[in-house]
């Protein structure tokens, strides 16, 4: 089975700059633990006024938090693929002029992780602030026989902020033409976003 490095990536998006008021504190976003009961109920996310031209929706919106904000259409590929560690965090986005321009939409908190990352065979930097958790990835090997066989889109539990996909995963992305997104083979990934 292949893996692949997700990220989110998008052309003249309308960019997310703010959770929704009243959001959990941004780092526990990228914990893998449940949200829903601290997230706020109708949450609204706007576009970024520093980005007053960039107006494009995708079905992974960009946003500075790095999180996944993921369309209905998205939603729906994702939980008809059995991705059942998924908790969905209900908002609106808003344009410039604050209009709803994406009523359907929710951030994705993918719970739990897998120890995807070979610590022996892949060439990292510990992050110095956060314990535990790599900081910067130069080649990532991965030790596939420590994934769950069901676990499809998920965090890693060495780096929570890295979020990989299996090759069945992609494959049902590009056919249904969800946009916003951009994958990286996972072994041997560099850690660059190109």
């Amino acid at each position: 089975m292949k893996y692949f490095v997700f990220k989110v990536i998008a052309e003249e998006a309308g960019y997310i700059e703010k959770l929704p008021n009243g959001s959990p504190t941004d780092w526990k976003f990228h914990e893998g633990i449940s949200l829903a009961k601290d997230f706020p109920v109708g949450g609204e996310v706007s576009f970024s006024k520093n980005y007053p031209d960039n107006r494009n929706l995708y079905d992974f919106q960009p946003n500075i938090m790095s999180n996944l904000l993921v369309s209905g259409r998205a939603r729906k590929i994702i939980e008809s693929l059995g991705v059942t560690h998924a908790e969905w965090l209900p908002v609106a986005i808003k344009d410039h002029q604050g209009k709803v321009v994406g009523p359907d939409y929710a951030f994705l908190n993918l719970l739990g992780a897998e120890d995807a990352i070979d610590m022996e065979r892949s060439e990292y930097e510990m992050d110095s602030l956060e314990k535990g958790q790599i900081g910067n990835i130069d080649a990532l090997a991965l030790d596939t026989s420590a994934i769950r066989p069901d676990a499809k889109m998920f965090r890693c539990t060495k780096e929570r902020r890295l979020i990989l996909i299996r090759e069945d995963v992609h494959a049902a992305f590009e056919q249904a033409g969800l946009t916003g997104f951009k994958v990286y083979e996972a072994e041997g990934w560099d850690g660059l976003e190109l």
